[in-house]
């Protein structure tokens, strides 16, 4: 059987307030989009109220806030009704560190009799007492000698045992401190059945039975409830009590800050209520796969998108399980960002990523590759600094390190320490541990794959790139350096005969390059540095500012031929906002002029309502340069700035600043500069401002070329080689910020409305909708409209778009650089696309009759305009101005 083709993909995000049900109603919507399979977000048991489904608390069950398992089977046989597929995001790193996860609760009464401890990535023999081998649980509010001096923590009886209370918390008392509690009771005879509990709990008998015995007494026998109730009262009456019942729990209840120096226990990132799954194990594996390999054999889903794929400790031997359990048919994409000229390993057995390679080409098509310079420079004069994107990343990533990442930089120490070929040699271990941090600084990409034992001549040719340049940008030790360099490399003396030590060591390394990359970079980095937010996205990077169409015609050419399934992704989950705030973004770096000065005229009238505090601005001008361009990439279609908006955007900004940690952070809230910050916001987008009439009147001329813009990428995502995915709603305007905003609501009722009547219109007069729809371009109905449009082309020549040739077609005459133009041929099947770019950077009247496109000597000579249903003859050249005469863009197709 061929591997599945999703066609088209809609992702949903699944939660309480959109269930099974409401996305049973929308398939039909769905199906006459042109969407082919349903792209669904994690639906798997989480954490009560979870708005994203990735804090996982149970893999084997379907998340109950969503609906139940006959939900789901209604809904896959609606989307099997309508022909469609599902493609299921699963969550194989990490899973929520909750009570509410059963396993983790298991974990932390029993410990290591219990049966799931070695699901989870806890690492043993801490040198710190209170840790060896205790889970740290980090989630209390102040050092826990506070906690007990301020008697914020307390023990009592449930139904399913003792616990131990922090406000509205409670955590499992460990089977270890029973007996603390149960001979706590002063000068109180002990009941016999406390006693037989406390002999069964000596011999190590079935602890769920004796808690079982136990607590029936407690509710059967007046003298066990007695005395039971007078050992809770001595404990929670008593520090030192309470203190000794701590010291014999299986976890060391923590502040949690603590977590940003030491820690005993892998996170996803830094986020302590993720745990990560030791899924490299095989009975790890094939437990928290059962309701996959479920889905995937009775054909309930038709692929998976394999989440954090970095995190793992081996990844091909991950997706090579994964491979086999799924079978050859089902479709397989992972989440992964690749760094420039980076691809994923030939050898894994994938269609692809989840596209957000795609987004990072699209976007820097759309910037125009000449002004980079004037922003970068301009920017460095806004601030009063000359760092460039390469010191702001590597001072932000060692910020992560050393501030939010040390216990995991100290653990990665001492396993090295642990190598006889490096404890052989009496290193000073402070340099050793320098030297395996700015090794993971330098790190060019998320991760490297492969292990020492393994490493291709590229990959150790990459390993002693990354040292050199330690060696030349850092102060660690060179010989340390030089000797880390060869441990690696399998060239240090004694190496050979450690190698299974030496290549779990380097895994180790890979599994934290990745979240030091998103950390330092994407979730900090990007948020403070701003010469032109626009590339400050996930799949991107600052440090690029624009290509040329012949780059993104190659990586099409390389795409169709290697991963011709791959995801097209121009919005996701993950994006730091919407596809449309971008294309607008994208737009200033065709008026840098226009820009620089509007932007100076903001910075004199707003002065007024900055704070001032010596050489201190609030908002710093970074900030400052930020606010504006937020302003302009999300400011609605219509410009319209109401109260919705305003608190939208305060929302983000809060998230920014704490993000960026500079003026403020998670960790250490300034509200004093974020108050004023927002108040400073605010003030400026008041009615009363100076501001908002320069901004009006400079956003007349931006919306509509960033309106130009997204139907350029749009148009691009759904025909270049690639499976195109929609993020939920985004057929009609995105201008999102980050999440959780871009997890509001969609309209699917109004959206199904409104496609009934396009349809309708289109069929009755295509040129006439056309018309109407760019002159109406702000009210969005274009976008979905040119959707439809493409994935109808999608959904009705499914070999043209998978087999299909992409033939670049040479566009001539005065405004050549402005178009993108490409032939896709099947058979008798023939689409040529044209497309304008740089719109903003063309001069004022200008015409598009002395620009032509080129088309191949076998092209047909009949074409039928799918935009306008005009009729187009050819003699091997398309003239621009004829095609771009109704709205600026061209569809093509031909069969003969």
């Amino acid at each position: 059987m061929p591997i599945y083709n999703p066609v088209s993909t809609y992702r949903l995000q699944f939660n309480k307030d959109f269930t099974l049900k409401d996305a049973e109603q929308i398939i039909p919507y769905l199906h006459k989009l042109g969407i082919k399979t349903i792209y669904a977000s994690p639906v798997f048991q989480a954490v009560r109220g979870s708005s994203h489904g990735y804090d996982v608390t149970d893999p084997l069950q379907l998340n109950p806030e969503i609906g139940t398992v006959s939900d789901l089977s209604s809904l896959i046989k609606k989307v099997g009704k309508y022909n469609m597929g599902w493609l299921q995001d699963i969550v194989p790193n990490h899973m929520a560190f909750s009570v509410e996860n059963p396993w983790i609760y298991d974990v932390l009464e029993k410990g290591k009799n219990s049966e799931f401890y070695p699901f989870f990535d806890i690492l043993e023999n801490h040198p710190e007492q209170e840790l060896k081998n205790r889970l740290m649980l980090p989630f209390f509010g102040k050092p826990l000698e506070k906690l007990i001096e301020d008697k914020e923590l307390t023990v009592s009886i449930a139904k399913n045992g003792f616990k131990l209370n922090y406000f509205d918390n409670q955590y499992p008392v460990s089977v270890s401190a029973y007996p603390t509690i149960l001979e706590s009771a002063p000068q109180q005879i002990i009941p016999e059945s406390v006693s037989a509990c406390l002999v069964a709990l000596a011999q190590n008998k079935d602890f769920d039975k004796v808690r079982h015995n136990l607590l029936n007494d407690y509710h059967l026998a007046k003298e066990t409830e007695n005395y039971i109730n007078e050992c809770l009262s001595a404990v929670n009456n008593n520090p030192e009590k309470m203190k000794e019942l701590v010291s014999q729990l299986y976890y060391q209840p923590a502040f949690w800050k603590d977590t940003e120096y030491k820690i005993n226990y892998r996170r996803f990132f830094t986020i302590n209520g993720l745990i990560c799954v030791n899924v490299q194990h095989k009975e790890v594996f094939s437990t928290t796969h059962k309701l996959i390999e479920s889905w995937l054999t009775n054909k309930v889903i038709q692929g998976v998108r394999v989440d954090h794929i970095d995190g793992l400790f081996n990844p091909t031997e991950y997706l090579e399980r994964l491979r086999n359990l799924a079978g050859e048919e089902p479709y397989i994409v992972v989440e992964k960002i690749l760094e420039e000229d980076e691809t994923i390993p030939d050898n894994w057995p994938v269609e692809g990523t989840s596209g957000y390679d795609f987004l990072g080409m699209v976007n820097n098509l759309l910037t125009n590759p000449d002004k980079g310079k004037d922003f970068y420079s301009y920017y460095k004069n806004w601030i009063d600094d000359n760092d460039d994107f390469s010191d702001v990343f590597y001072r932000k990533s060692r910020f992560i390190l050393y501030n939010r990442l040390k216990g995991e930089l100290e653990s990665l120490t001492r396993e090295c320490s642990k190598i006889n070929a490096i404890s052989s040699l009496n290193l000073d271990g402070l340099k050793v541990q320098t030297t395996i941090g700015e090794f993971l600084v330098f790190c060019p990409v998320y991760k490297l794959f492969q292990a020492p034992s393994s490493f291709s001549e590229k990959e150790k040719q990459l390993v002693s790139t990354i040292f050199t340049e330690v060696k030349k940008k850092s102060s660690a030790s060179e010989n340390v350096v030089n000797v880390l360099e060869d441990l690696f490399l399998l060239r240090l003396p004694g190496s050979e005969n450690e190698i299974p030590a030496i290549d779990t060591f380097f895994r180790h390394c890979m599994q934290f390059t990745g979240p030091l990359m998103a950390k330092g970079i994407e979730d900090t980095a990007f948020y403070s540095y701003n010469p032109f937010i626009c590339h400050n996205e996930v799949g991107d990077s600052p440090g690029y500012f624009g290509i040329c169409t012949e780059t993104f015609h190659n990586y099409m050419k390389e795409r169709l031929e290697k991963l011709p399934l791959t995801m097209n992704a121009i919005s996701t989950h993950d994006t730091k906002r919407g596809e449309d705030a971008r294309a607008r973004l994208n737009v200033l770096s065709d008026m840098p002029e226009k820009w620089m000065g509007v932007t100076q005229k903001w910075r004199e009238v707003n002065r007024e309502f900055k704070q001032f505090d010596g050489d201190n601005e609030i908002p710093s001008p970074n900030d400052e340069y930020l606010i504006y361009q937020v302003v302009c990439a999300h400011l609605p279609m219509n410009a319209k700035i109401d109260d919705t908006f305003v608190n939208r955007m305060e929302e983000y900004l809060l998230k920014a600043m704490r993000e960026a940690k500079v003026n403020s952070s998670w960790s250490d809230p300034n509200e004093y500069y974020e108050n004023n910050t927002v108040a400073f916001a605010r003030k400026i987008l008041s009615p009363e401002s100076k501001f908002t009439a320069i901004l009006f009147a400079f956003m007349e001329a931006l919306i509509p070329h960033g309106i130009t813009n997204s139907i350029t990428q749009l148009i691009l995502k759904n025909t270049v080689p690639g499976a195109p995915d929609t993020f939920q709603g985004t057929e009609y305007w995105n201008l999102s910020f980050v999440d959780p905003d871009n997890r509001r609501p969609v309209d699917f009722a109004r959206l199904s409305d409104q496609l009934q009547q396009i349809i309708a219109a289109h069929n009755t007069d295509a040129k006439k909708l056309a018309e109407k729809l760019w002159k109406e371009g702000s009210n969005g109905k274009v976008k979905q409209w040119i959707t439809w449009l493409t994935l109808q082309e999608r959904m009705n020549h499914e070999n043209l778009f998978l087999k299909g040739s992409y033939i670049p077609l040479k566009v001539t005459g005065e405004f050549e650089k402005n178009i993108i133009a490409f032939y896709r041929n099947f058979h008798d099947e023939h689409l040529i696309v044209m497309l304008p770019l740089n719109t903003a950077a063309l001069p004022d009247g200008f015409s598009w009759n002395n620009t032509q496109i080129e088309l191949p000597a076998s092209a047909p000579s009949k074409w039928i305009n799918r935009i306008t249903k005009e009729l187009v003859i050819t003699d091997q050249e398309l003239k621009a101005d004829e095609i771009f005469g109704v709205v600026p863009f061209g569809i093509l197709r031909s069969s003969v």
